[in-house]
């Protein structure tokens, strides 16, 4: 089996990949389709699928990064840079617990697995330089958030049995009974609790295929063999708890489909849950926050996707914190910063409009809105003047007349100076701009 891997830019489009591709890029069709979809997501991430002889790998790298478009098996660097933007995320999930506050980085990278010291060190030391590391902790916390559901998970469903007695210490069956010639016993019929889930037999088919399937796209048998053990001790938990009576059934193709995913509509734990079991059934690529659409049916392909912008925002946050420069740091989702307005004269006065900055800091008792730009900083264009905008609106309405936009990164041809306040000629409201890189802040 051999290996190819292909290294894209997280702006490129569909046409660069398939020129990239080349010759292949015909027969891997729908795959690119895949993976163009998550890229228009505004989505980064690591891709891999076997097709034939040969596995695939695909890194979409973050913008930070100028990456070279091209196919190369031997491109450590592109590759530890792609690992050490990733990382931030497990380090940042554990000091902040991110998924309490939303599940706002849109992907499929998982946490609750992460929360441990010695978890986090792990993922955040320098000696993983492997994607598939991430992934087999991607694959275990799902396993994770399975065998804790059915820990606690009982269903029980009252079975109606029918049976005759000379005694009545049951509902009458009134039919039976009046049908019935021999009249020395009196039917009846009595409810018996009968453990069952539905969800159950679903977790058991989604393992199988898991074991049948994905796991068969680790070439280290190793890491392999982790996954194997854990999926076997959760499947032999499920088959004495949950034994199949009544031969229901479930096919994978149907996991998808609303009446399967209604089932688990119940609350935020059901909804771990059917997200867990999507990723196993190597379906998370069609999870987009709380609406599942299907894309293609890839069913060979591993991937680790997220949105850069959300992740950015907590580097930020973070960094901010550890600067100490601010008496306090507010985050949106996080904190409470949100700010009702409303248009004068009213526009509809059923509507209430809200301002969102991305963080607030406070300063001398004054609050004051941060955006955080998953941009390259370059030149003053519409976009930016439209971000100025937002940013003046925030400040005002907060009763200051400044505000800060910070990036992770500004163009070397840039002609706009960080840490210097700018303002137009026409109005008293400042703003400064700052880089936040994934490293340190200027």
């Amino acid at each position: 089996m051999k290996t190819r891997t292909f290294f894209f830019n997280e702006s490129s489009k569909k046409g660069n990949i398939k020129k990239t591709l080349g010759d292949s890029a015909k027969e891997l069709e729908e795959y690119i389709e895949t993976i163009t979809k998550m890229k228009s997501g505004n989505k980064i991430g690591y891709f891999q699928f076997q097709y034939q002889d040969t596995y695939y790998k695909f890194y979409i790298m973050p913008k930070i990064y100028r990456v070279e478009e091209q196919e190369c098996d031997n491109c450590i660097a592109y590759q530890q840079q792609f690992i050490n933007f990733f990382k931030h995320y497990y380090r940042l999930v554990a000091k902040y617990n991110i998924d309490k506050y939303s599940d706002e980085l849109g992907g499929n990278i998982s946490d609750s697995s992460y929360r441990s010291k010695d978890s986090v060190k792990e993922l955040a030391s320098d000696d993983l330089n492997d994607v598939d590391d991430f992934i087999v902790h991607n694959y275990n916390d799902a396993l994770s958030v399975i065998e804790s559901f059915f820990i606690k998970h009982k269903k029980q469903l009252l079975i109606e049995q029918k049976f005759q007695s000379q005694s009545i210490k049951n509902k009458l069956d009134i039919r039976r009974n009046i049908v019935e010639p021999n009249k020395s016993n009196v039917h009846q019929t009595k409810k018996l609790p009968m453990i069952y889930s539905n969800i159950a037999v679903i977790a058991m088919e989604v393992l199988s295929y898991f074991v049948n399937v994905k796991i068969k796209n680790f070439s280290d048998t190793d890491k392999s063999r982790v996954l194997q053990r854990k999926v076997n001790k959760i499947q032999n938990s499920l088959n004495q708890k949950f034994s199949n009576s009544y031969d229901l059934s479930f096919k994978i193709k149907e996991i998808l489909l609303r009446k399967t995913s209604k089932l688990f509509d119940k609350n935020n734990e059901y909804g771990l849950l059917y997200k867990a079991l999507l990723k196993l059934s190597g379906k998370e690529h069609y999870y987009n926050g709380s609406v599942y659409r299907e894309i293609v049916k890839e069913d060979k392909m591993i991937s680790l996707f997220f949105q850069p912008e959300k992740l950015y925002e907590w580097i930020v946050y973070d960094k901010l914190v550890e600067s100490r420069e601010f008496d306090k740091v507010l985050k949106d989702g996080k904190d409470d910063i949100k700010l009702p307005f409303q248009l004068e004269p009213a526009y509809d006065e059923n509507k209430t409009y809200s301002s969102e900055p991305d963080l607030v800091i406070i300063k001398d008792g004054k609050k004051y809105p941060i955006d955080a730009k998953w941009k390259v900083l370059k030149t003053k264009n519409a976009s930016f003047d439209n971000d100025i905008a937002k940013l003046r609106r925030d400040a005002k309405i907060r009763g200051v007349n400044k505000g800060y936009l910070i990036y992770p990164k500004i163009d070397e041809n840039s002609k706009f100076q960080l840490n210097t306040e700018y303002k137009y000629d026409f109005d008293d409201f400042v703003f400064e701009l700052r880089v936040v890189n994934t490293i340190k802040v200027y």
